[in-house]
Parts: C-alpha cells; sequence; structure tokens
C-alpha cells in the first residue's frame, strides 16, 4: 500500500481524534479499521519504521490545519428558544411529502447563532435551495430515533413544522441563475416523461433528487440500489466513460483532458454540491486508474483526494457521503478488475464484456461500503446483489435515453407539438419503467431490507469488515502461490483477460443498434398498445391520501377530473400512471370544494396537462393551496373557469353528470368558519351511464342530506362516501335511499381523524354494500361495462406511513 494512503489514514485518524466521537463517527471508526488491517498486510515489516512517518504526517497537516484556520462561529448544540419568525436560506430540498415540502434551513452567512434545522413547510410557494424564507413555529430538538442520528450527522440542531411559508427576494447571482436552469431541465423532462419516471430521470442526470418520487426512492432504498438515485462517482463514472468511448481516437492525454472537461460540466450542471464535488473528485481517481492501467496511481490519487478534502474540513470524517465515497472508490480500484475476471470466469467467456464489468463496478463498490451501510443505517438489503445485477446494466442506457428525452421536452417548451418529444422520449420511458418495475416489485418482497438496532448494526458491520479481511488475506495467499505469472485479473490491470486466454469474439455493433432499435420499437409499441383508451367508461377513486381525487373516463377517450387531492406530486404518480404522456388533456376539471384536501393538488395539474374548463361552486378557499390555484388561473392561456350549482348538466362521452348540489346564489365567496361552512358548498354530481347510475358526494355533511332527499335520490351502483367516511357525513336515511352496490371510502393511510369511522363503514355494509378504502385497497378503478360494474383495485401502495391530514379539523 502506497505512502499516500497511509498519509489519508492519518488524517483521518487525527480528524477524529480531534473532534468528540459520537454514533456518526463509527463508520469512519470501521473504515478505519478495515483501511489499517490491510494496509499493515501490505507493509514489509522491515519497512514499517518507515511506514509510519506517512501516518504522522497525514496526522500532523490536520493538526496544523485545526491551529492555524479558525473555525466558524459555533454552530448550536440544542434548538434556539422562541417560535419565530426565523428568517433562514434554504440549503437543501427534499421529496415533496403529503401536500408538504421538506427542506433543510440554515442561518444566513454572516448571523448568528449558527444553526442548522429539517423543516416541513406548505407546499407553495415551492421554494429551492438558495431562497431566503421566512417560518414560523417552535425548534424541536432532535428525536431519540434513526432519524435523528440523522440529523446529528448533518448537523441540524432540530426539527420545525412550519405552517407559513414566506419566500423573500434574493438578488440573481450565478449559482441561482443554474440553479434555475436545472429546474427548468427538470421540467421540460415532466413534459415528455409519465411520473414517477420522469423524476427518476432528473434524479439520475440531473442530480435532482427532490424529484424523484417519495415511494418510489424508498423502493430504491429497500432493494440496495439507492446509489442509482443520486449522483455519486458512480454516475459520473458512466458520463466518463461515455466521453472516453467518443474521443476513443484521441490520444490518451487528449482523451483526459476531454473527459475531465466535461466531468466539470457535468458537476456544475447537477448542482455542484459538496457530495457531488466529492463524487467528482473520486470519479477522477477511477479515470485516472482506467487511463494510466495501474491501480498504484489510482491507489495514490485516492489517498491525496481523501487527505486534502479532510484537511479542507475535518468536519467531514463524520459525513456518511464522504466514507461511502472513499470507499467505494477504493473497492472499484482495488476490487473491480478481478470480480470481472471472477464473473467472466463463472461465465466461460459467454457473458458479454459490457455487462460483467457493470457488475464487477458494481460489486466492488457494494463491498466496500457495506460495514458503513450497517453501521450508519442499521440497514442490510438481502435482495440488492440480484437486484443491482438486473438494474446496474440498464442505466447507462437510461442516461443516454434521458438526454434524448430532455431535448424532446426542450422542443415541447419551445413550440414543437407533444407527438415529437413523445416520440424521441419513448425508449427513456421504456428503459426508465423496467427499472422502476423491478425495483418496486423486489422492494414488495417480504424481507427484502432488514433493519438492524443497536448493537446488531455495530456488530454485522464488524463482521462484515472480518469477513472482507478473511476473503482478501486468503487470496493474497492464493496469488502468491501461484505466482505473478497466473494471477487473473490482479488489481488496476487494464486488461481484465490478463492471465487467461479468451477467444476472440468479433465485433458488430451493426447488429446490435439494430438489434437495440428493435427491442425498443417492441416495447415502445406494447407501451403504447396498453395505454390505448379502453372501450368502457369508468370511474377511477384515485390513492391520493387523506383527501379526494376522482377521474371519469369515457369510451371515446373523454376526461373529467374532480378535485385534485392534498399532494399534487402524487396526484400526478396517479394520472401519469392512466393517461399516457402524448396524450395529456382533461376536458374539464371540477373543484367540489375549496379545501386544501381537495384544491392543493391541481395547481401543478396545469403546468402538465391540458385541461378544457375549471368548474367551481364559488366559494374562495383560505389556504395556500387554493391561493396556488388561483395564481395559475390567472396565467395567461389557462382554461376558462365557471361556476357550477344544482340543476347544471355536463357529459363525457356518453357519460351524463347533473349537479344536485349547491343550491344556485347560495354559495358565500367566503367561509363562515373552516370547517362544516367549506365542507356543505361541495358540488355533488350523479353520473348515469345507460342505466347505471354513480354518486360523488364531495365533503358534504349531514344538514345537506335531508335537502337532497326531498329532490329525490335514485339508488346508486357506485357511491363515492362523502367526508372521507366521517362520521357527520352519510346519514342512515341517505344510506336506505341510494342503497349503493359499491361504496368507496377516500382516507390517507393513519389519518388523525379516524376516517372512514366505524359507525359509517357499518351503515353501508348493512344496506349489503361492498365497502372499499383507498387507505387499505389503493386507487379504485370501476367500470361500466353492459354485464354490470368490473372493479379493479391497485393495493396499497407500498412502505407509506401515517400522513397528516391537509383538511381542517372538523368533527368526528
Amino acid at each position: 500500500m502506497g505512502r499516500s494512503i497511509r498519509l489519508a489514514l492519518g488524517a483521518i485518524a487525527a480528524a477524529l481524534a480531534a473532534g468528540q466521537v459520537s454514533t456518526s463517527h463509527l463508520g469512519a471508526i470501521v473504515a478505519l479499521g478495515l483501511a489499517a488491517i490491510l494496509v499493515l498486510g501490505e507493509v514489509d515489516p522491515r519497512s514499517r519504521t518507515r511506514s509510519f512517518l506517512p501516518f504522522a504526517l497525514g496526522a500532523a497537516a490536520i493538526a496544523l490545519r485545526l491551529a492555524l484556520i479558525p473555525a466558524g462561529p459555533p454552530a448550536l448544540e440544542a434548538p434556539p428558544a422562541g417560535d419565530g419568525p426565523w428568517t433562514l436560506v434554504v440549503e437543501t430540498v427534499g421529496s415533496p411529502r403529503e401536500g408538504t415540502q421538506t427542506a433543510t434551513l440554515i442561518t444566513p452567512p454572516g448571523e448568528a447563532p449558527v444553526f442548522r434545522v429539517a423543516t416541513t413547510m406548505p407546499r407553495y410557494p415551492v421554494a429551492i435551495p438558495g431562497d431566503r424564507v421566512v417560518v414560523t413555529g417552535t425548534i424541536r430538538e432532535r428525536p431519540e430515533s434513526s432519524y435523528g442520528h440523522y440529523l446529528e450527522r448533518i448537523g441540524a440542531v432540530g426539527t420545525l413544522t412550519s405552517r407559513t411559508l414566506d419566500i423573500e427576494p434574493v438578488p440573481p447571482d450565478p449559482v441561482r441563475r443554474l440553479e434555475e436552469l436545472r429546474r427548468g431541465a427538470a421540467d421540460a423532462l415532466t413534459r415528455v416523461l409519465p411520473e414517477p419516471e420522469a423524476g427518476l430521470a432528473a434524479g439520475i442526470l440531473i442530480g435532482l433528487r427532490d424529484r424523484v418520487d417519495r415511494d418510489l426512492a424508498a423502493a430504491f432504498t429497500t432493494a440496495g440500489v439507492s446509489h442509482v438515485v443520486a449522483i455519486s462517482g458512480w454516475n459520473i463514472a458512466i458520463v466518463a466513460a461515455a466521453i472516453a468511448s467518443v474521443t476513443g481516437r484521441l490520444g490518451r492525454r487528449r482523451r483526459s483532458v476531454v473527459t475531465i472537461v466535461a466531468i466539470v460540466a457535468y458537476v456544475a450542471f447537477a448542482g455542484g454540491s459538496a457530495s457531488v464535488v466529492r463524487a467528482a473528485i473520486m470519479a477522477g481517481v477511477v479515470l485516472l486508474a482506467r487511463e494510466s492501467g495501474r491501480a498504484g496511481r489510482a491507489a495514490a490519487a485516492l489517498g491525496w483526494a481523501a487527505t486534502l478534502m479532510l484537511v479542507a474540513d475535518p468536519n467531514l470524517i463524520g459525513d456518511a457521503g464522504f466514507q461511502l465515497s472513499s470507499l467505494a472508490t477504493g473497492g472499484l480500484i482495488a476490487w473491480a478488475t478481478p470480480l470481472t475476471g471472477w464473473i467472466d470466469g463463472l461465465g466461460r467467456g459467454r457473458i458479454p464484456r459490457w455487462l460483467a464489468e457493470s457488475l464487477g463496478v458494481s460489486l466492488a463498490a457494494q463491498a466496500a461500503t457495506l460495514p458503513i451501510i450497517l453501521v450508519s443505517f442499521g440497514r442490510l438489503a438481502i435482495l440488492s446483489p440480484i437486484v443491482n445485477l438486473m438494474v446496474v446494466p440498464l442505466i447507462p442506457a437510461a442516461m443516454a435515453a434521458g438526454i434524448v428525452a430532455l431535448a424532446g421536452g426542450v422542443l415541447i417548451l419551445v413550440g414543437l407539438p407533444s407527438v415529437v418529444g413523445a416520440i424521441l422520449a419513448a425508449p427513456g420511458w421504456v428503459i426508465l419503467r423496467i427499472v422502476v418495475s423491478i425495483v418496486q416489485a423486489a422492494a414488495a418482497l417480504p424481507f427484502a431490507s432488514v433493519t438492524l438496532g443497536m448493537p446488531f448494526d455495530l456488530l454485522s458491520g464488524l463482521a462484515t469488515v472480518a469477513a472482507l479481511v478473511v476473503v482478501l488475506v486468503w487470496r493474497r495467499r492464493r496469488s502468491r502461490r501461484q505466482g505473478p505469472a497466473t494471477r487473473v485479473g490482479a488489481p488496476g490491470s487494464h486488461d481484465r483477460d490478463a492471465g487467461r486466454a479468451r477467444p476472440a469474439r468479433p465485433a458488430r455493433p451493426m447488429h446490435r443498434a439494430v438489434n437495440l432499435v428493435l427491442i425498443v420499437a417492441v416495447l415502445v409499441t406494447a407501451g403504447v398498445v396498453a395505454a390505448r383508451p379502453t372501450a368502457i367508461a369508468r370511474v377511477s377513486i384515485l390513492d391520493v391520501g387523506q383527501g379526494d381525487a376522482i377521474l371519469v373516463e369515457g369510451s371515446r377517450g373523454g376526461r373529467l377530473l374532480v378535485d385534485g387531492g392534498p399532494n399534487p406530486d402524487r396526484l400526478l404518480v396517479a394520472l401519469d400512471r392512466r393517461i399516457p404522456p402524448w396524450d395529456r388533456r382533461i376536458d374539464a376539471v371540477i373543484l367540489s370544494h375549496p379545501h386544501e384536501d381537495h384544491v392543493a393538488g391541481l395547481a401543478l395539474l396545469l403546468e402538465r396537462y391540458h385541461v378544457g374548463r375549471v368548474f367551481e361552486p364559488g366559494m374562495i378557499g383560505p389556504g395556500p393551496g387554493y391561493a396556488a390555484w388561483l395564481r395559475e388561473l390567472a396565467r395567461p392561456g389557462a382554461p376558462l373557469r365557471l361556476g357550477l350549482a344544482a340543476g347544471d348538466r355536463l357529459s363525457v362521452d356518453e357519460i351524463r353528470l347533473r349537479v344536485l348540489w349547491p343550491i344556485r346564489g347560495r354559495v358565500p365567496t367566503t367561509p363562515s368558519d373552516g370547517g362544516t361552512g367549506i365542507n356543505n358548498v361541495s358540488v355533488v354530481l350523479l353520473g348515469e351511464i345507460r342505466d347505471r347510475r354513480f354518486l360523488l358526494m364531495g365533503d358534504v355533511e349531514e344538514g345537506v342530506d335531508p335537502a337532497l332527499l326531498a329532490e329525490g335520490l335514485p339508488r346508486v351502483d357506485l357511491l363515492k362516501v362523502a367526508h372521507h367516511g366521517s362520521r357527520t357525513a352519510t346519514t342512515q336515511a341517505f344510506v336506505d335511499a341510494v342503497r349503493p352496490r359499491l361504496a368507496v371510502a377516500s382516507a390517507g393511510s393513519g389519518n388523525s381523524y379516524g376516517h372512514p369511522t366505524k359507525a359509517t363503514i357499518d351503515r353501508l355494509t348493512a344496506a349489503n354494500a361492498r365497502v372499499l378504502r383507498t387507505d387499505q385497497d389503493g386507487t379504485v378503478v370501476v367500470g361500466f361495462e353492459a354485464a354490470g360494474l368490473k372493479v379493479r383495485v391497485d393495493g396499497p401502495r407500498p412502505g407509506r406511513t401515517a400522513a397528516p391530514s391537509a383538511s381542517p379539523p372538523a368533527a368526528q
């Protein structure tokens, strides 16, 4: 092992000693132990005295850095007191969660006291990194849980839930312009790709992990392929390999320069955050190994890179990203080539080179980082090797196809027909859909991931280190017995077939290209056929959490959306599963009433879909979601906004809709209260399809039932239960009148209101109604066929958690 690695080990040890060792440093300690064991195994006993000198120099460099460069203002260890308002800067943003947005906020530069806080804020207005925001609320201490340990690792003093959000104007600068450019690129992807594939493409290509659907991100973590979602050294290495292959005719130096310039540009476009820069540095190390053909140079570069980064910021020692990047790069340098040769040997030369190399790289990185994952995160993804074997080979193609899809999205933004973008995006859609399907299927399997608590996480990490050491020692001794002439795939060997004869296979790039085009064409055709409109009318009660969103579709492709739920991101995922990206059209949107759990999801809808008309009862909602909805409707080219009242009639192909409530002229402009006063202006719709009927009740409560009964209510085949199944709605007299064959309650999993209540469900089941609920059954799709109703449920979303409700408190 070279002197630079021992230099890095000294810097690591000094950085650990300089700080207070905590749970966030356990991973670094395990990594240091593994590296030290490996170093001692490589050092000649006669030179161990001399080998200590680089170790001492590394430690001295950290000590000198801490002595000469004063630290900034001390960060708070405990949350500051008070309820705010707090004026802070958005440092990072996370995936939206159940109608809210999450972010890490930090004190503005130059202000004290310095602290960082994990914040949950209203979904609107949308905040991006660099925004200066004003939030309110009490900052609470970190919880005693795995989440609390995560907050400790990132330096957050606690958590804050703010019911208000104001964004102050900030002067534009190059960093903000770049962030806006990145967000614009992500928006271009959404023009041509459905969700969650569009968000996944934004995560892989641009580093916008907050655009990745939260449920999908959890599935990637459970399946052990979360490195695919975030920009890592592996993603950057793919970019470097692609550039190097295109510039293969250039000399080695010119090729390296072009590749490095491309990496720098990609890093800037990916956000240039500390984690991405670290990934680029480590990817540069791998590039050095590939271009030089010598592992020694790459190992030396890795040692110097780690040392210099620690000298620049000794606090990196407790950063899990630094630990993972360093060890993953070391694993690639040391083990990727022998593992590739081993995989090739298993296949007896029948495994394609690109596949063997992809799997070798993935397994090397996984093996090197497994101890850190076990210790720092307490999680073991049992299926990770198998899922990586299936997913990793698809990612380079997904990135390339994603770039083409991005170009298609840009063309649509400049005015070209959407069909052009859809054609360009089709290969990316297919490949990303395959990746998503594999990961979701793997994550849904029992025991796909095992959570380890203390002390089992630490013991498992140490056991993994011991196992790796045993394997490495055994391999080293075996190699020494074989002799240098017979070693297979020595670390850093540029030729992975060194020491083993392999029959040459003629390269047939044209045949491969034709086969690839044919495969993509078949898959795209299958996707288009599967997405074509069905020949029957359907009503889909969408699983959007604690709220309502109902999609009504006619047999000839007409579409009507009633409400948008509390979460725009969840709504788009649900709609994009049912509406192909080349036909993003909704003929009309009806907002039943302006509560946030019905309107907050609609603002982003107008950015993604072409909406013909918008109907409302006429009341102005008090929440931020309704304000965002009004802002979108005020934009040029927005759909026409109309009122809706009892007696009005609409149609969607053969579906006839009649408005039963509210009474015209009796809807106040502003609500009298935040609960019943808004619920009871809900638009109630009676739909008829030949001799079948369905009734959509909005959130009307028991006070409206007598008026509806007085007008006469027919028996219905499908009932969307009023107010999520609360006890203050769906009276016995109402149930006796409509006697539904199927009743569906739309509610969020674990909602704080207890919706739907047992009393309401009992009333419906006593009337011989089949009762389904979106919190347990997922989206419910009801097809109105000549022979009767055809009911299909999607099943609950995997990994869902109890979510706060977006609707205001109401009586149960």
